[in-house]
């Protein structure tokens, strides 16, 4: 797989077997709305299962299973799911759950904040 699939050559994924994993990150930037864009794998081999939250709120949740001809985890399979008009401030915990399904093992590209878009 080449490293350029991938955000600086690396994801984030649930190892083989594990029921359930969780990604977080902090916002640093000013209080406002913002596009919340999840860049996942979304490979035929299963329909994983992702929410967000912003604290202890969940802003949004989906179902990877858009059934692209990608085998692997590459430019291929990357998939964006964009949650519109999450309101964040600064120090808030943005939390990504994700459960894998089948042979998918929930994975994750980057998260990006954008200003809303309106």
């Amino acid at each position: 797989m080449p490293a350029e699939d991938f955000s600086g050559g690396k994801i984030v994924l649930c190892p083989t077997g594990t029921p359930a994993c969780t990604a977080t990150m902090k916002y640093g930037g000013p209080a406002g709305y913002y596009d919340v864009d999840v860049e996942f794998f979304d490979l035929p081999t299963g329909a994983s299962h992702y929410a967000v939250f912003v604290g202890s709120q969940m802003v949004d949740e989906w179902v990877g299973d858009l059934r692209l001809p990608a085998r692997r985890m590459d430019s291929g399979s990357s998939t964006r799911h964009i949650i519109e008009g999450v309101a964040l401030r600064p120090g808030d915990e943005i939390r990504i759950e994700g459960k894998p399904d089948g042979q998918e093992q929930a994975a994750l590209d980057y998260v990006e904040i954008l200003p809303e878009k309106n």
